[in-house]
């Protein structure tokens, strides 16, 4: 999968420090991803099938962009710190998953950075919420980040 429209450079130091802001620990797989690409946009479309934890039907979506870790404050759609902060502010997610990209249909695909769960991606429909902790609900799409990569399909 090729990315367009990455950020800068990313530096293990600042990683580190992105780390350390959340007080959270970024799986290896996506650490590596991260100072490779600093999110981005994948050039065509690609998609993702997983399994809607609500209904239980098989589905699919697209990868609209990856986050990128901005070094200041941005009001850029794909600033991973500042949509984590919103998320978290929110309640709509809980401190143990992390958002790292977006689908056309703005709903986010994210990642557990704690947990039993840790280093599993995610699909949160922006639309379904548990009436209980009024958390998105979430359907798991891979066991690691690598996985979740290596699942993609390029739709031509």
């Amino acid at each position: 999968m090729k990315l367009i429209d990455t950020g800068s450079k990313l530096t293990e130091k600042a990683l580190s420090e992105f780390e350390e802001q959340f007080s959270i620990q970024l799986p290896y797989d996506y650490k590596s991803f991260m100072l490779k690409n600093n999110g981005g946009t994948p050039v065509g479309n690609w998609g993702f099938d997983f399994i809607e934890s609500d209904t239980v039907n098989k589905t699919s979506s697209l990868i609209h962009y990856f986050g990128v870790i901005y070094e200041e404050e941005t009001y850029e759609v794909d600033d991973l710190k500042a949509g984590y902060i919103a998320l978290l502010s929110s309640e709509q997610i809980p401190d143990t998953l992390m958002p790292i990209a977006d689908d056309p249909f703005g709903n986010g695909i994210f990642l557990s950075v704690a947990g039993d769960d840790y280093g599993k991606v995610y699909f949160g429909n922006h639309e379904l919420e548990d009436p209980i902790t009024g958390y998105l609900i979430m359907s798991e799409i891979a066991e690691s980040f690598s996985k979740f990569i290596d699942s993609c399909y390029e739709i031509t």
